[in-house]
This record gives structure tokens, sequence and C-alpha cells, in this order.
């Protein structure tokens, strides 16, 4: 071995000998120079905005440099809420090739932050971020908003909510309160209670269709899922919405109502018509109370100019004197009514708490029952001031013109959760009588016409007469049926008269043929109707309540047809308040209406109870009207369900929005 290395390393230094040998000049030899190292970079071409709308979307290109594989691009997304950060139309794409970002529908909020990352596939080490933030339409809704909504709990219990909110305009809830009326599993007693609480905060998001949710906080736990309450809206102006409470994992819970921006917190005055509808304790019964309670002096409802009455379970208690206090209004334009009818025959002491809306609104909560003890009742409904007409309805010429009226309510045949639904049409002539009238009344489990359930679709005529004191009190009767109902049906409603171009609200008395072939209670409005020809077509949002043994709730946009007859839309539902089913597509037909303003149609979706249904649709103007379900006993189609609607014209949020 010690040879052999030896004569290497003499031949090595040989060649290297010779090599210097052979050169034939003494000029200096150079080296090459070694490569330049390859580095493989990134970068977006052009730059991405840093903004984007909930409704649109924007291409990106990422642009790869030094791979010589020509691995191209690999994407991500990422933000705080994860699983809700949009799409991209590929997760991979060759250099310089475009890639597709769509934000997520729906936010948490009124913004939200994500972060597009385009990696080199060569290298990952090798990436670009373009941190860009979603910006939905939360800025069409800024202000102190009154939100109330009614409906039921999984087992049939009343839910009532009414309360203040105040929106910055950015998807935030700063403050607010509200009264709530709840079966609540956490007392002791496992009792219905009124609870008042504050608001500590929240979000809300409002889409490019109209459609949105609201997230309330509050301090009490026991409310929503561990003190965080949700609805769905939808978007009808700056100033209105209609509002669905969503169950959660705690409470079960589902109604329908509206939001509307507060505009006064004056100290009501003067008189004010009210109707409100849900439980009597004393009874256990259902109930619902109308009047008109007169604020004479501050402070102070006197017997002079107030009067009410009760349908308690089918039994009216009419046109009992009415007197109490009123409270000034809060910082959030609530007041505390304290009301005494002391000849009903049941609870003569009530407390209300209303919530301002402007000079002439204020929504109604009943909340004498704080602490689950059993006061007066849960019940909730609307007050509509008369202002300086107060007084002036001393006669049948007070009540004239053509009104839509609408009522939903209790079938109380068989004294279990089922529902009555009225829509219709009259017109009074100034003298008492009422002619020009039809009819879609339903009650859902009575079966005296021999079916299961009962629906009387019928033109009517009817009398009417004002109380000459000047309340705005007035009864009512509707007779002589096309076809006639066997047995015979005599409804009997109150209107509570207002003036100044405002609606009528209305106390349904029941059934008076003699025979009580209908029990029912409810209560609803009556608007006067534009003139003629009415229309139906555009874009409108719409809430809706079906009923068949479990209670479904929703609110929806619509956009209606009238040249191809066809609508079409989307439904937020609340599904037997026990689920959210959110952005349901669902179609349907619309009929001309003929000269009263009423027309039929169909709703057609998977989300419906029962699907399709028929519906009869009232217009009260070009802007808005009642519908109603109308195949609950249909001999090819009976449905067993019933369902009562309202629907307004909506505005869209945006330009280019939907």
């Amino acid at each position: 071995m010690r040879i052999r290395r030896g004569v290497l390393l003499v031949m090595t230094a040989a060649v290297f000998a010779g090599l210097s040998g052979c050169s034939s000049n003494n000029s200096k030899v150079q080296n090459p120079t070694a490569p330049l190292t390859s580095t493989v970079s990134i970068a977006f071409q052009p730059a991405p905005a840093p903004s984007l709308l909930v409704n649109t979307s924007t291409s990106l290109t990422a642009v790869v440099s030094n791979d010589s594989s020509n691995s191209g691009v690999d994407w991500s997304l990422s933000c705080l809420n994860a699983g809700n950060c949009g799409t991209l139309s590929a997760p991979h794409t060759a250099s310089g090739q475009a890639n597709t970002y769509a934000p997520s529908p729906s936010l948490s909020g009124n913004s939200q932050a994500v972060n597009i990352v385009a990696y080199a596939t060569a290298d990952h080490s090798q990436n670009v971020v373009a941190p860009i933030t979603i910006t939905a339409f939360g800025s069409n809704l800024k202000g102190t908003y009154v939100l109330q909504a009614q409906g039921v709990d999984a087992s049939s219990n009343p839910y009532q909510y009414a309360g203040v909110i105040v929106l910055d305009g950015n998807g935030g809830i700063l403050s607010g309160e509200q009264t709530i009326n709840f079966f609540d599993p956490n007392t002791n007693i496992n009792a219905l209670v009124s609870k008042a609480d504050v608001v500590m905060g929240g979000t809300y998001f409002l889409g490019p269709d109209g459609r949105g949710t609201i997230s309330i906080s509050t301090n009490n736990q026991d409310l929503g899922n561990n003190g965080v309450e949700s609805f769905s809206f939808v978007f009808l102006s700056s100033s209105q919405a209609l509002i669905t409470a969503l169950p959660t994992s705690t409470l079960l819970f589902s109604a329908t109502g509206t939001m509307d921006l507060q505009t006064s917190t004056a100290a009501p005055a003067a008189g004010y018509a009210f109707v409100v509808s849900g439980t009597d304790f004393s009874s256990g019964s259902p109930t619902s109370i109308g009047g008109v309670f007169n604020i004479d002096s501050p402070n102070t409802i006197s017997g002079k100019g107030s009067v009410a009455d009760q349908n308690l379970s089918g039994t009216v208690t009419a046109q009992k004197k009415l007197s109490g206090i009123i409270s000034n209004p809060d910082s959030f334009g609530a007041v505390t009514l304290n009301l005494a009818v002391p000849t009903f025959t049941s609870t003569t002491a009530f407390q209300f708490t209303g919530y301002i809306v402007d000079a002439t609104h204020i929504k109604l909560i009943e909340s004498d029952n704080p602490l689950g003890s059993f006061g007066a009742g849960c019940t909730s409904g609307l007050a509509i001031g008369q202002g300086a007409a107060t007084g002036s309805f001393t006669s049948d010429a007070s009540f004239s013109g053509t009104y839509v009226f609408g009522v939903l309510g209790e079938d109380l045949t068989a004294f279990t959760p089922a529902s009555f639904t009225s829509a219709g049409v009259f017109t009074a002539d100034g003298s008492g009588n009422l002619a020009n009238g039809f009819t879609d009344t339903l009650l859902q489990a009575n079966g005296i016409q021999g079916t299961a359930g009962t629906q009387i679709s019928a033109a009517f005529r009817g009398t009417y007469a004002v109380d000459v004191t000047g309340t705005g009190r007035l009864r009512s009767t509707f007779v002589n049926f096309v076809p006639a109902p066997k047995p015979d049906f005599q409804p009997e409603f109150y209107f509570y008269l207002t003036g100044n171009g405002n609606p009528a609200l209305v106390l349904d008395g029941g059934d008076i043929s003699g025979a009580f072939n209908y029990p029912n209670l409810g209560a609803g409005t009556a608007y006067p109707q534009a003139p003629a020809p009415v229309t139906f077509g555009g874009k409108y949002g719409f809430s809706l309540t079906q009923q068949n043994g479990g209670e479904n709730e929703g609110t929806g946009v619509i956009t209606a047809d009238p040249t191809s007859g066809t609508l079409s839309g989307s439904l937020d539902a609340n599904l037997a308040a026990s689920s959210a089913a959110l952005a349901n597509p669902f179609t349907g037909t619309i009929a001309p209406p003929d000269s009263t303003g009423r027309f039929a149609g169909t709703f057609n979706g998977q989300v419906f109870e029962f699907s399709p249904f028929a519906v009869d649709y009232y217009i009260i103007d070009p802007s808005h009207g009642f519908f109603v379900e109308t195949d609950l006993v249909n001999a090819t189609a009976a449905s067993g369900v019933v369902s009562f609607g309202y629907y307004a014209a909506r505005t869209p949020v945006c330009a280019t929005c939907f």
C-alpha cells in the first residue's frame, strides 16, 4: 500500500509539471467563475385591492420567478371565523394564471379580515399574503331601533320579545334594553316569566339580497345561548325590517315581528288605541284585549275616554272602563303602563312596558310577572296614537272607506294549540253598513263542518256601530256569507280607530251565531286600502307563520313578476322552534288581482310545512298587504296547515344589489 500511494503521488506531480511546461507564453491563466445560485420568488401581479364588498369577487394573479420546474402556485385562505372565509376558484394555478376569490355570503358582523396566501409550489417558504377586508351593507341601518316579536316555544308556551337596540352603522350593537316573556326552565318553579335586561352589545349583518342576522348580547345567561339572542331579518328600508327569532341550543322558541327606527322618545299624550294577545295566568287561558287609553293629564290615564274589551277563551267582556298611570320615558324611550279594568271577569290589573317608536306608535309587552309568580299574564301588542283626533269619533261617519284586515289568533275548539287566521276586505259606507266584503277565515282544529279543520272563503255583508262617546271604539258583525257556511257563522270584530290616515286596530270577538260553533280569538290590524287599481309586482320582504301542531316562523325575500305570473325568493325559517334553516329557495305563482285587491297564488319549496300550498293575497296598496293559506280542507290537496303572512316592498341595499 505504501508503494502504490508513492507511485500515485509521483504521477500526480508529473502531470502538474507537464501542464505547467506546456504553456507557450508567460500569460496568467484564469479559472472559470462558478455559476450563480438560482432563487425562487413569487409576487402578485398586479397587487390585490385591500377591500371588497360581500356581494362581489376579485381576481388575483401570482407570478413565480426562477422556477425551472414551472410548478406553479398553491393557494390558501384564512380568517378568524374558520370555515366562513369565502372560496377560491382553484387550490392551485400555473404561474401567471388568475384565481378568483368570492367572499362568504354571510358574516358575523359588518366586516371580516381575510388573508389570501399564494405559495410558490416549488418552495413554500416563498409566499405572498393579500390581506383583504370584506365589507357588508350595515351602513344602511344606523340609529336606535325598536324590536318586537311574538310566537311560541317548542312546548307551545308563549314567547314574546320587545326591546331597543342602538346600531352603529358598521355592524355593531352599542347598547339597549329589552323585556321578554318566556318559559324559563332555570327558575325554581319552571314558569313563564317576564325578564327585563340590559343589552350589553352584539353584532349585525346585512347581505346584498336584503337578508341579515342580529346577535344580541345580554347580561342574563338564561336568555338565548348563554345570554346571546339571535334573529334573522329582512331589510325593507333604513327605517324598518321584518324579524324572526332563531332558536338556540338552550332555549327553543320561534317568533316573528318587526324592527322600526325610533324617531321620538317624547312622553305619550292624548288617546291611544291598543290591542294585545297572549295568555291569562289566573285562568290559564288564551286571551286578547283591545281598547283605548286616554292620557288626559301628565302620567294619568283616566276613565274619561278610556275603554277596554277582553276575549278570554271565547268569552267576551265588552266596553269596560279603564284607568291607570304611565311613567315618563327612560333614555331608550321605554314607559311603564299600569292599567286597571275593575270589571273584567279575570285579572283586573295589568302592567305593560311600552317601547316608543315615534309620536304615534308604541310596542307593548306585559311585564307584571317578573319572577314566575303568576302575575296578570303574558301578552304583547301595539298601541297607535289618535293625536288630535282623540275624542272625535262620535258617529258612524267616523268609519268609512275600503279596509283590508288581517287577524292571527287561536282556534279554541279543542282547547289545544291551534291557529285561527282571517284576512279580508270590505267597504264601510259611513252609515253603519259593510258591503263588498270577502274573507278567508280558517280554524285549524274545528271539525263542525265534518272536515279536519274549517275554512270559510266567502263574500259577506255586515253592520257596525261607532260608540257615540267618541273613543273610537266600534263593534261590527259580518253576515250573509255567500256561499253560506253550514252551520251558520257570524263573526264579531271590535275596531279601534286612530284617524290621521293610520290603520285601525282589531280585536276578534269570536263567533256570535248563537251555538258557539266556531270559538276563536285574536288580534290584528285594518288598513285603509289605496284606490284602484291595486298592483303587486317587484321586490318585497315578508314574514310567515305556519301552524301544523308545531309552529314554523320565517322571514324572506320575494321577487314578483306579474307579467309571467311567477314569483321566486329565499326564506330564513325557524322550524318548529327547534332548528334554523337559512336561505331556502322557493318559487310560486300569482294571478292578477280582482277589483277588491284580492288574488290567488301558490308557494312551492321544501322548507314549507306543506308544498305547494295555495294562498290568497289581500293588497292594501302597492307597498304592502296580507296573505293567508287557503288549502286547509281542499278535497284534492287538504294540507292540515294554516299560514298567515305579511309582505312589504323592500329597497335594495345598494344600486347593484338584488
